[in-house]
């Protein structure tokens, strides 16, 4: 574990946690870069609109990413510009607006999506499916401990 003393088993879940999502931030956003010419974090944030179509603020895609709302903000203004979003204003709260992906802003979450898996399934190991849903209640039990 690059020879990291840890005091228990706790920091030891903790530390690699932070290094995994790490890794797979700098993996991807070098994936999406080479691929696609977009960060990861546009592309976070294409996937979002075009899983929740329709009135969305900024702040509630920054929650659901783990991102500022500054970098959301530029990122919508990226995409739009690149022609992958359009924003329009909700005619039913001034606060949010109406994000919708262009069919270049589907197609890139299409490729995207795509990518990732190909890129998954090469790199990673398949872990057995009993280790995958105890980490995933371990993870989800951390996060509503944390929220």
């Amino acid at each position: 574990m690059d020879d990291v003393e840890l005091p228990d088993e706790h920091a030891q879940l903790w530390y690699l946690i932070r290094r995994v999502a790490g890794l797979l931030d700098r993996s991807g956003d070098a994936l999406f870069r080479r691929e696609l010419d977009i960060s990861l974090a546009q592309f976070l944030v294409l996937s979002v609109v075009d899983a929740h179509p329709g009135p969305l603020n900024q702040q509630a895609i920054a929650d659901r990413l783990g991102l500022t709302k500054g970098t959301v903000s530029r990122q919508i203004e990226q995409a739009v510009a690149a022609g992958s979003m359009t924003v329009q204003p909700s005619p039913r709260n001034r606060r949010e607006n109406v994000l919708s992906l262009t069919p270049a802003g589907t197609s890139l979450v299409r490729r995207g999506d795509a990518l990732y898996e190909e890129a998954r399934s090469s790199t990673l190991p398949a872990p057995a499916a009993s280790d995958v849903q105890a980490a995933i209640r371990v993870l989800e039990a951390m996060n509503r401990a944390l929220d």
